[in-house]
């Protein structure tokens, strides 16, 4: 297989996987490469986890991607239907789906190094979400494409690109920065 291609980006689930790849986003900007994509940051209303954003890492915009939802006369957060995932859904936010097709596009993306999804989970397992996004960014582009990934899913995220050559970084370890920097580098030589 030929250089790093994929980049798995690795923790448990709310273990600060978003967190980590902020700052990754920083490192890697600082290092003179070109970043772009979407990432998910938490969103919390009196300490409370209620869902999560779009945030587009070249125009810094924001739109709200994701809000858990409450059956009326339970006390706990459920299901409400199928396209509900944890208790949150996806699709109600049209501003925070647009917000990140617009940030992994074709358009956005062709001078990228480095281009993040946060995140590949259940929805693009099940061949939905941003799944579409990163099989036609794995085609054409030279650069990298890092998902973020739980860690529970991460054997299954690599059976299914498993001819794409990929490395799992662990989010929370302190080199796994300096890793994804290593890989740019390497891929910046080769091409």
């Amino acid at each position: 297989m030929g250089p790093t291609k994929l980049i798995l980006w690795t923790g448990e689930k709310h273990s600060g996987k978003t967190t980590s790849a902020f700052k990754l986003v920083e490192s890697v900007h600082r290092e003179g490469f070109t970043v772009r994509g979407l990432l998910a940051p938490s969103v919390y209303e009196d300490g409370r986890l209620v869902g999560f954003d779009a945030f587009d890492l070249q125009s810094g915009k924001h739109a709200p991607l994701s809000r858990r939802r409450k059956k009326e006369n339970e006390r706990e957060e459920r299901y409400l239907a199928p396209q509900f995932i944890g208790g949150f859904t996806k699709g109600q936010f049209i501003g925070g789906l647009s917000l990140g097709h617009a940030s992994l596009s074709p358009a956005n993306t062709k001078s990228a190094d480095l281009i993040v999804i946060d995140e590949f989970g259940p929805l693009e397992l099940d061949d939905r979400g941003w799944r579409r996004q990163v099989n036609s960014l794995l085609a054409p582009s030279n650069a990298v494409i890092l998902l973020i990934v739980r860690s529970e899913l991460v054997d299954t995220v690599k059976k299914l690109y498993k001819d794409v050559p990929c490395i799992e970084l662990a989010a929370g370890k302190p080199d796994s920065v300096d890793r994804v920097i290593d890989v740019l580098k390497d891929l910046r030589w080769k091409v």
